[in-house]
């Protein structure tokens, strides 16, 4: 294996703490930008509590560091969540960001909170997902809530609405692809770990190609960085959201990878089983 380091980490750590406003109370230009808007800042500051933690985990940042400021950026999502009420523009792939942020740093009882305020493809404040992105990021988050929540029939429903499903116009997310998910779902573990190592393959055939995620490579060491990559699509935070929930509430092993989902993530989560 060869040794991962990653160049400006703490300046990149840096930008997605900016980018997720980590610390700031709802505003009225928060307030104006619900009505105008949806929640579609709350989306991309989700986007950088997302990066915020992948780049923790691969600066060996303990649990509680992490904690500490996801679970009040939850909390801050949460009431903007609630304080848009007549508009549905970028609910669902805000809620799927910020799930998963409660899926890699929150503890159980923390996690099925947010879970019970997520809506699934049947919609929310009145509406239903269109296939414009909406409801792509909608079943995947009535995947998510309802495997969390043990209603495995339902999880299978939201799922078989993904993949036919239009992937979002604005954030081009990259969630997991069925490969991953349906061994996930079936609970094949297995096969779900040789998968994840062949995501990574892909990720680093990928990163390697880009010219600027891999800066140097000799026969013991990549150089990496995290800038520039857009978290929700560059990333495999979804990837590593599926592999930590059969961590945590399944007791299985997961495979990991030095930088993509490093093994410091598996010790930054109360494992449930």
């Amino acid at each position: 294996m060869k040794k991962i380091s990653v160049v400006n980490l703490e300046w990149d750590i840096g930008v997605s703490d900016a980018l997720a406003l980590f610390g700031r109370p709802i505003s009225e230009s928060d307030e104006v930008g619900l009505l105008k808007s949806g929640l579609k800042s709350a989306a991309i500051q989700a986007s950088g509590c997302l990066g915020w933690i992948w780049k923790q985990w691969l600066s060996g940042a303990s649990k509680d560091v992490i904690y500490s400021q996801v679970s009040p950026f939850v909390e801050r999502s949460l009431d903007l969540r609630a304080r848009c009420k007549y508009s549905y523009y970028m609910l669902p792939q805000h809620d799927l960001l910020l799930l998963n942020c409660a899926i890699l740093a929150m503890p159980e009882s923390q996690l099925k909170y947010v879970v019970a305020m997520m809506a699934d493809s049947s919609g929310d404040k009145g509406e239903t997902p269109a296939d414009n992105g909406e409801l792509y990021a909608a079943a995947w988050c009535g995947t998510l809530k309802w495997w969390i929540l043990g209603d495995l029939a339902k999880a299978l429903q939201e799922s078989e609405k993904i993949w036919p499903a239009f992937r979002d116009q604005f954030f081009s997310l990259r969630a997991a692809a069925n490969p991953l998910v349906g061994p996930w779902l079936k609970r094949d573990w297995s096969s779900f770990m040789k998968r994840q190592n062949k995501d990574f393959d892909q990720l680093w055939a990928r990163a390697r190609k880009s010219n600027w995620i891999v800066r140097s490579e000799t026969e013991s060491e990549v150089v990496v960085t995290t800038n520039r990559l857009l978290i929700e699509r560059d990333w495999c935070w979804s990837h590593c959201g599926l592999a930590l929930l059969a961590y945590r509430f399944e007791g299985v092993p997961v495979a990991t990878d030095p930088f993509w989902f490093p093994p410091h993530a598996l010790e930054c989560v109360d494992r449930i089983a």
